[in-house]
């Protein structure tokens, strides 16, 4: 008796298979389709994220496997740690913040409404208030001080600060850019995406701003290298006095994303 042998294919593995063997000379490949059918066609995509969209920066689909990486370099580089003067004294107090609530990575729970922003917003606050329930308040006051970061919840919460601000992101898409081909030269360039992520935060008003300008542009047919110079020039003439040095580091930090997408 002969040898017998267990091959194992993934459903991606057996679906192509399938497709490059059975070939009737009419080219019909019933059976290949029929089994793609059933095992559902994975040979266009190559993640989640981008299984309804093109190859291309066109639609929301697409961002999404850029937006994690953008959103955190804006996380790590320009939004503060905690905030939360009303039930920890221990925090600074500033007449500035008296409509703000509590506060972590720029995403306000009183003023920004978080919560009500879906269920990462929900889970986001819900794991501090766990730990302000395991700890007691005391201890969880002399813990997460003024501008902490989470400690080893850290990547978790930023996780979903990057979800949460995805929402908000195509919120503002949908609302402001109405030209699709503005929407696929800000998504198809990293540095215009950090842009617009970070606007995410400016608030609905910058954001409404910096989209009119790039659309101007768009419209007369700048090229990507002029985007970027215009959405740097916006960002200065908008963000003056104490907020110069900040919005210099947010332009290199543009032009050192864009640096890929140029390539």
């Amino acid at each position: 008796m002969g040898k017998k042998y267990v091959v194992r294919l993934t459903e991606q593995e057996l679906a192509d298979l399938i497709a490059k063997q059975l070939i009737d000379p009419k080219g019909s490949n019933v059976l290949g389709n029929f089994i793609k059918g059933v095992l559902g066609d994975k040979t266009t995509s190559t993640s989640p994220s981008s299984s309804s969209s093109s190859s291309s920066s066109s639609s929301s689909g697409s961002v999404s496997s850029k937006w994690d990486d953008v959103t955190k370099k804006v996380i790590d580089n320009f939004e503060g740690g905690y905030w939360n003067y009303w039930e920890c004294k221990n925090h600074p107090w500033h007449s500035m913040y008296n409509k703000s609530g509590e506060t972590l990575f720029g995403l306000d729970r009183k003023a920004g409404a978080i919560e009500s922003l879906g269920p990462e917003g929900k889970e986001f606050f819900r794991i501090i208030d766990d730990e302000k329930k395991k700890m007691g308040m005391s201890e969880f006051c002399n813990k997460w001080t003024y501008n902490y970061r989470g400690g080893d919840l850290e990547d978790k919460l930023k996780d979903l600060a990057s979800k949460i601000m995805f929402i908000q992101y195509e919120k503002n898409m949908s609302n402001y850019v109405k030209d699709p081909e503005t929407k696929k030269r800000i998504e198809g360039n990293e540095g215009l995406l950090l842009h617009m992520s970070y606007a995410t935060w400016n608030g609905p008003g910058h954001f409404q701003k910096f989209a009119k300008k790039l659309e101007d542009a768009v419209k007369q047919g700048k090229s990507d290298e002029e985007l970027l110079n215009i959405a740097k020039d916006n960002r200065t003439d908008t963000f003056t006095g104490a907020w110069a040095k900040a919005t210099t580091k947010v332009n290199n930090l543009i032009d050192k994303a864009a640096s890929s997408s140029l390539a």
